[in-house]
């Protein structure tokens, strides 16, 4: 009498959803994460030398261009020839 054949399983693991579980829970702790606060240099300021304080009025603006040089007082009328 023949003996009857089993039927042997394959070994193989399908590890699609090992990968899925893998990459959910990379994503879940980076997004969860907080990010290290960048610690501040210690910078050495200047002391200041000057004894008073400029004025906020009657401050002249000079603007240089291309060949062009803009000085402008603010309260004062600007022709428009003299901005081509």
């Amino acid at each position: 009498m023949p003996r009857a054949k089993v039927a042997r399983k394959s070994t193989a693991i399908d590890m699609t959803a090992m990968c899925d579980v893998a990459f959910l829970l990379l994503t879940f702790f980076i997004l969860t994460a907080t990010a290290r606060q960048p610690e501040p240099l210690p910078v050495d300021t200047p002391a200041s030398t000057v004894k008073f304080k400029l004025p906020d009025m009657d401050i002249a603006t000079i603007t240089i261009g291309q060949k062009k040089v803009f000085f402008g007082v603010p309260g004062q009328p600007i022709r428009v020839r003299t901005l081509e």
